[in-house]
């Protein structure tokens, strides 16, 4: 954890009297800055705040450190002001994380372009399906696909990722189309395992929402896996956009149930929380912020009947 953010909260949580205002002041949760101050007492050995239900009341030692921590803070800020002024481009290594099917079929151009506008950075660039950790993996910023779970972590919405189900006409042949969510159950269905209710699908009409249960011969963690195993005629799956589109325009997919919506997922660009962002990842975040319209469209209108 960065010792200035912790510094920062110390500061904040002696002159506020509370944790909760310095929290309100930093921008983040109360938890958060009792992590800091815990962190602080650990490396000087000492208690810094007496809690009580009530009142938060400074030790001696903390009226000792807060003079030091003030100067701390003010030699950082003015050292960071004069970099910021001496080498306004961006520099350096910029680590960032791209969920897998997403960045090769989307990422390519954007990186294509952010390379050409800052050639003094070196883009890192981390493929993986799962949520990795950016704080313990040194990445700055990350894009994730589906709902955030509560974390410390800044959002920025980017858009939304469409969905479709789909199976090839080879597979379908011979079988009964479905024609309600219900009759799922009597087909294979590709199981996408990042799903929390894995074994569920939902959908929606103009009649309301509809959750059925779903089994198949195979459970997979990676989009484009998943469309190989559609194309070899494994079942019916729920797939992506860029997975799905021209496979339906081609004929060689089926959109199945297209009275039917599936909710599609938020896009987000995530990256830890703290008080300034480096210029190569603020450059690269607003970059995305101004290409997004190419990879995340906004969501179709919801279903309005027409009587």
């Amino acid at each position: 954890m960065d010792r200035i953010d912790c510094f920062r909260a110390f500061v904040r949580a002696l002159e506020g009297g509370s944790f909760s205002v310095a929290a309100k002041e930093l921008g983040i949760g109360q938890p958060a800055v009792s992590k800091r101050i815990a962190l602080l007492e650990r490396e000087f050995g000492t208690q810094l705040f007496l809690r009580t239900t009530r009142k938060l009341r400074p030790t001696p030692e903390a009226h000792r450190i807060y003079d030091l921590a003030r100067q701390i803070l003010g030699s950082f800020d003015l050292a960071r002001s004069s970099v910021e002024q001496a080498s306004p481009r961006p520099t350096g290594t910029l680590r960032v994380s791209l969920p897998s099917s997403f960045g090769r079929r989307h990422m390519m151009p954007v990186m294509a372009e952010y390379v050409g506008n800052y050639p003094e950075v070196c883009l890192d660039v981390r493929f993986t399906e799962r949520f990795v950790n950016l704080v313990e993996e040194g990445i700055e910023l990350a894009l994730r696909i589906g709902k955030l779970e509560s974390s410390t972590l800044v959002a920025r919405r980017l858009g939304t990722v469409q969905r479709y189900l789909v199976a090839t006409p080879t597979y379908l042949h011979g079988r009964p189309m479905p024609r309600t969510p219900e009759d799922l159950k009597m087909h294979q269905c590709i199981i996408y395992s990042r799903l929390t209710a894995a074994n569920e699908w939902t959908f929606e009409s103009e009649h309301g929402r509809h959750v059925t249960s779903i089994g198949g011969p195979i459970i997979i963690d990676d989009a484009d896996a998943m469309e190989e195993a559609v194309m070899h005629h494994l079942g019916i799956a729920i797939l992506p956009e860029w997975n799905a589109a021209d496979g339906i325009r081609s004929g060689q997919l089926e959109n199945i149930l297209p009275e039917y919506s599936i909710a599609p997922l938020p896009l987000h660009a995530v990256y830890p929380e703290m008080h300034w962002m480096s210029p190569r990842a603020r450059s690269f975040l607003d970059l995305l912020i101004k290409r997004a319209n190419r990879f995340a469209p906004p969501p179709m209108q919801p279903y309005r009947d027409p009587t």
